[in-house]
């Protein structure tokens, strides 16, 4: 005998034209930014690193010191071992230094050599370069809202996968 309830038929809630719109506009963002980092990788301003090898490095532009494979990895969002191939090709090409930790030595300490630091300035700057042309596009409404949005778009998606 088949319930009443599984034959229902109330209708299903239309839908959501603003979500709609969100969820295309979150697509657009997306492709944009893969396109962008594509050619970015094609034909870097700073050959030396791509921009994986700068959002792993990223951390230590402002670190006193060195730091861990581990912080490195969870700030770039990969994994460890992801991390340590990539470190293994920056340590031999003299862009990063690699020293065992004192109190425990399995952690492994990465720290930037003076190339490293050159580089990483020189790619740092051509961030900031490509941020500001994007921000100069901005009406300044929408340059008030744009930090505000922004984090709270990361909180958001954060919380998604705690």
């Amino acid at each position: 005998m088949v319930s009443m309830l599984s034959m229902s038929t109330v209708p299903a809630a239309p839908p959501d034209a603003g979500l709609e719109e969100f969820s295309a506009a979150i697509e657009q963002f997306a492709r944009a930014q893969r396109r962008v980092a594509g050619r970015f990788n094609r034909a870097p301003a700073v050959p030396e690193l791509s921009k994986a090898q700068y959002l792993l490095l990223a951390p230590l532009l402002s670190a006193e010191d060195t730091l861990s494979v581990g912080d490195l990895a969870e700030a770039a969002g990969v994994s460890a071992p992801t991390a340590t191939r990539m470190l293994d090709g920056l340590t031999e090409r003299g862009i990063v230094t690699r020293a065992g930790g004192a109190r425990d030595r399995r952690v492994v300490l990465i720290g930037l050599t003076d190339h490293g630091r050159e580089l990483m300035d020189a790619k740092h700057e051509r961030v900031l370069a490509a941020r500001a042309a994007v921000y100069a596009q901005l009406t300044p409404a929408e340059r008030r809202g744009a930090a505000r949005l922004l984090t709270r778009l990361a909180r958001a998606i954060e919380e998604l996968h705690p």
